[in-house]
């Protein structure tokens, strides 16, 4: 489940105002279930939930084990709003969208223009997965030249999309990936996080306060216990070795694609509320 404001930004004459977040649902296999228009985010969201609900009950489909959102996914009092407004969805565990979370470390970012500006490292690839990728560039560059083929050769020729495509990721645990991003906001937050000209990386204050208040949120990133988060959408041959194609069911990142999806297929700046709606149906 994610929000946006793009989309109700292009309502205009009598219905501007009256919408400032669009809020959807999708599932593990990229389809959008549901999207309504609120006038706060997280609020009027009820509904949306018992009618999305009462479909899974009624097509007596199993209830969802995992919900990623990008707000509302813990809580220090008790459940979280996201699991009471899902409140017959026993077993949900709801995460937080890891996108999200890398997000709100970039407010500590002092400039994007930086050579250490960067992402987070807290996934760890498959490691046979990546073995696999390996050898078949090696026999894919073995194919295209001959002679002999140095060791890093067929690593720096994978690309970001094969490895997304053909290689599977896990979370490091709470404790490792506690360690892992509190080293690395230490070290940047250091001298070593300057430039050749001296300008810091990071805002001491402003990262050490984010750190702080995202720390309680290493757990809800982390990938749930006896659940497949990987499908196999079939093989694909590189190099004399078959590899295996996966669709990944974690994060939010198919529903930010439809978000960019529908401002592009409203025409224009702006739109009635008659014609917002036509254009929403045909989607």
């Amino acid at each position: 489940m994610d929000s946006t404001k793009k989309v109700t930004k292009k309502l205009a004459g009598a219905a501007a105002g009256t919408a400032a977040w669009c809020t959807i649902v999708g599932n593990e296999h990229g389809q959008v279930l549901v999207s309504v228009l609120t006038a706060a985010e997280g609020h009027g969201l009820h509904p949306m939930a018992a009618g999305l609900m009462k479909h899974y009950r009624e097509a007596g489909e199993a209830a969802p084990k995992v919900m990623y959102v990008d707000r509302d996914c813990c809580s220090l009092n008790g459940k979280s709003q996201v699991k009471v407004m899902f409140s017959e969805w026993d077993e949900l565990e709801v995460r937080l969208d890891i996108w999200h979370f890398m997000r709100r470390f970039a407010a500590g970012v002092k400039t994007e223009a930086h050579p250490l500006y960067g992402t987070l490292c807290i996934f760890q690839w498959d490691p046979d997965d990546v073995a696999a990728l390996h050898r078949a560039k090696e026999g894919e560059l073995a194919v295209k030249k001959a002679g002999h083929i140095s060791g890093k050769a067929p690593s720096a020729r994978i690309t970001r999309r094969e490895l997304a495509m053909h290689c599977r990721r896990r979370t490091r645990g709470v404790e490792e990936t506690t360690r892992l991003i509190g080293s690395l906001v230490d070290l940047f937050d250091s001298a070593s996080g300057k430039d050749t000209l001296g300008v810091p990386l990071l805002g001491h204050e402003r990262i050490q306060q984010i750190w702080k208040e995202q720390r309680k949120h290493v757990q809800c990133i982390q990938d749930p216990e006896n659940f497949l988060l990987y499908t196999k959408t079939g093989t694909l041959k590189k190099g004399d070795v078959e590899l295996c194609c996966y669709r990944c069911a974690r994060g939010s990142t198919s529903l930010e694609w439809f978000h960019l999806h529908l401002n592009h297929f409203i025409p224009g700046t702006s739109a009635s509320d008659a014609h917002f709606q036509a254009i929403f149906l045909r989607v």
